[in-house]
C-alpha cells in the first residue's frame, strides 16, 4: 500500500489533535498510542537534596501482537 505525503501529513495530523485533546488513539492491526498524564512529586537524590518534578504528559505506543 503506498500512502502519498498529504495522505501522511493529514493522518499524522489526526493523531495529533486527538493525543492533544488527551485522547487514546488505536490504530486497528497496528497498535495504540496512550496519553499519561503524571503528576508532580518530590525526588530525593542520593545526596539527600529533595527536588519537586514538574508534571508532565507522556505519549506511549503500544503495539498490537
Amino acid at each position: 500500500m503506498v500512502m502519498d505525503k498529504e495522505f501522511i501529513k493529514a493522518f499524522s495530523e489526526v493523531i495529533r489533535e486527538e493525543i492533544a485533546r488527551k485522547n487514546d488513539v488505536h490504530l486497528e492491526g497496528v497498535g495504540r498510542f496512550e496519553f499519561e498524564h503524571q503528576k508532580q512529586f518530590q525526588k530525593q537524590y542520593d545526596s539527600g537534596r529533595v527536588v519537586m518534578m514538574p508534571p508532565k504528559d507522556t505519549i506511549t505506543f503500544i503495539p498490537e501482537n
